[in-house]
């Protein structure tokens, strides 16, 4: 049997699980009185039922609770540990906390001897942002534990849990949005799958991060004053790359740890998109901008509707020996950049989180179809991570008022197909007017329109 659970890393540092109380005020503080009752009450269960190893299953509905995620989903968190240990019945729990949370929590638990497979969770969104939290919740649980007791063959299988994670799940949670989450599920596997290496760059990172923090503290304090002479409201906080992208992109350039030349960056949130493009223009009036490293994510946003803008400066005498990145966006946007999908059901219409779930659905639903068409495992993921981190190629949706889309390099009509995942209806697709088949190749720039069969 495993050691039992235990706390795991957050926001790149050690984290102790949160107190019940601390729990309870912050969901008396996020949802209104009927959610927070609904998570409260199957808090009080899960404590009366586990007793004191409550404490070890408290840790997924805290990651939803953190994610901005419903109360329904916050809910089934808890209830999907007293399902899988029996200590809670189907017919009991829709009894005591409605269809919804139980109907939840039956989609993410395991067939015997199996994981929860995508295509038991895909015709629910809120299905996969919980599986999500309860895989982040498991590896960040087996990240803390360092391997400790563990025979060779489980070892095996926790690296191939942390393996599929950074495979599949981290390219999920980026296609939803959810980049808080991608950030922890990419640095939790990463310590699962190579404890060894993961400590010896933490232990080489920590004091480039301590002057990293230095650096930030001087920007962060000369641009607030900058933005505030200029009558421009702001917030701004530093960013910091997660460990493992920061490994990934030393194995990629083939370069030391303090190479890495993004590791600094500013994020600067403002009240509007003018401002926005106002505090663009104040950065690159008082720091010399790189070439072309500017992205306007705001015109034109990412597949997964992440919107922003990017820039980098050189690096600042005195201050940094790097290049500097600023974000910059509105809170809305970084609202949307940290918890995605997860989060629309609290702060948009029901119209707008409908539509925003109904297309991600739809795209899910494309992806596990082309998993099925895949020779291989290893050809489906090459496909899935090219549509989600591969993102090179402008094309315009006529029917959509000329839409910019953006796709990776080398797409072709399937992949804009893939993009707007039209709702099962026959398609065809013109190209620049021209009437082309699924695997044509597209070109920067080309004007694409659906024609629908009758």
């Amino acid at each position: 049997p495993r050691p039992p659970p235990g706390p795991g890393p957050h926001d790149n540092a050690e984290r102790k699980n949160v107190s019940h109380e601390d729990f309870r005020r912050r969901v008396r503080q996020s949802f209104d009185e009927a959610g927070a009752r609904l998570v409260l009450a199957a808090h009080d269960c899960a404590c009366e039922r586990l007793g004191d190893a409550a404490d070890d299953h408290l840790h997924p509905a805290e990651i939803l609770l953190h994610q901005r995620a419903d109360p329904v989903v916050v809910t089934a968190a808890l209830l999907t540990p007293l399902r899988r240990l029996g200590c809670l019945g189907a017919d009991e729990a829709r009894t005591l906390f409605g269809d919804e949370p139980a109907r939840l929590s039956e989609k993410v638990l395991p067939r015997p001897d199996e994981r929860p497979s995508l295509d038991a969770i895909s015709d629910d969104l809120r299905a996969v942002v919980l599986s999500l939290g309860l895989r982040l919740a498991e590896l960040e649980r087996l990240a803390a534990l360092n391997g400790a007791n563990y025979q060779d063959i489980e070892l095996h299988a926790n690296k191939e849990l942390a393996r599929e994670t950074l495979r599949l799940y981290v390219p999920l949670a980026d296609r939803l949005g959810m980049g808080d989450m991608r950030i922890r599920l990419e640095d939790a596997g990463f310590h699962v799958l190579d404890p060894e290496t993961y400590r010896e760059l933490a232990q080489r990172l920590s004091p480039v991060q301590a002057a990293d923090n230095v650096c930030l503290e001087l920007l962060k304090g000369g641009v607030q004053r900058l933005l505030a002479e200029h009558g421009i409201q702001a917030q701004v906080a530093g960013r910091t790359k997660g460990l493992y992208s920061v490994y990934r992109k030393m194995t990629r350039l083939q370069c030391p740890p303090e190479e890495v030349l993004d590791r600094v960056g500013l994020r600067i949130i403002v009240p509007s998109v003018e401002e926005c493009y106002a505090t663009l223009g104040l950065l690159h009036t008082h720091f010399r901008p790189i070439p072309g490293t500017f992205d306007d994510y705001i015109a034109l946003p990412k597949g997964n509707g992440y919107r922003s803008l990017h820039t980098c400066v050189y690096p600042v005498p005195d201050i940094s020996h790097k290049p500097v990145e600023f974000q910059i966006r509105t809170a809305e946007m970084h609202r949307e950049a940290e918890f995605g999908v997860a989060a629309h059901w609290r702060y948009k219409s029901a119209e707008e989180a409908q539509a925003v779930g109904d297309r991600q659905l739809r795209w899910l639903r494309r992806l596990l179809a082309r998993r099925k068409q895949a020779a291989t495992p290893d050809e489906f993921i090459a496909h899935l991570h090219r549509q989600i981190f591969d993102d090179r190629l402008v094309v315009f949706d006529e029917g959509a008022d000329g839409r910019p889309v953006r796709l990776p390099a080398g797409a072709t009509v399937q992949d804009f197909l893939d993009h707007l995942a039209p709702n099962g209806q026959e398609v065809s697709v013109l190209v620049n007017g021209t009437p082309r088949p699924a695997d044509y190749p597209l070109q920067d720039g080309d004007y694409l329109r659906l024609e629908y069969a009758r």
